[in-house]
């Protein structure tokens, strides 16, 4: 059974490999790895992982973390939903974002906002699901490509 809870300090290491191997599986099959770029990525969701883990929900089976999201802040953007490759497509993307929408309903917020890749469609597709649409696509910096990238922005109604 998933398990959706409030990250500790204990999960920054499984935070930070989750949100590397989920990224490297779904960035990659659209967009060329280039050198340094796993090792760029991977020192980049640790550092998150430590100074953020207070913002963090992980879901967990068996106390194996195998997914999280995120508000970096105590807002309405929903910054990062990461699920374990091996288990994708078993609803955990879908639990973790309902439970972040719950989180910013609570904290009083009407909208939920989030974004990708416009080229990440299963994102995409989990989004709409979940009843975001897409409000805006254009290029935007993507500090972990190091490029300028194709990216939509999506928002989803509350309450």
């Amino acid at each position: 059974m998933v398990v959706i809870r409030q990250a500790t300090e204990a999960d920054i290491a499984a935070i930070a490999a989750v949100g590397s191997r989920a990224w490297a599986s779904n960035v990659f099959s659209f967009e060329p790895e280039l050198p340094g770029m796993r090792v760029h990525v991977e020192k980049t969701f640790l550092e998150f992982a430590i100074s953020s883990f207070g913002h963090v929900l992980v879901a967990e089976v068996d106390e194996v973390v195998i997914g999280w999201g995120a508000r970096d802040e105590d807002n309405d953007y929903i910054s990062d939903l990461w699920v374990d490759p091996a288990v994708q497509g078993q609803g955990i993307g879908s639990s973790l974002l309902r439970a972040l929408k719950s989180a910013i309903a609570d904290a009083g917020y009407p909208k939920a906002r989030i974004g990708t890749h416009a080229r990440n469609l299963g994102a995409i597709r989990l989004y709409e699901r979940e009843g975001f649409v897409i409000v805006e696509a254009g290029p935007e910096w993507s500090t972990s490509l190091e490029r300028e990238i194709d990216k939509v922005k999506m928002v989803a109604e509350l309450g």
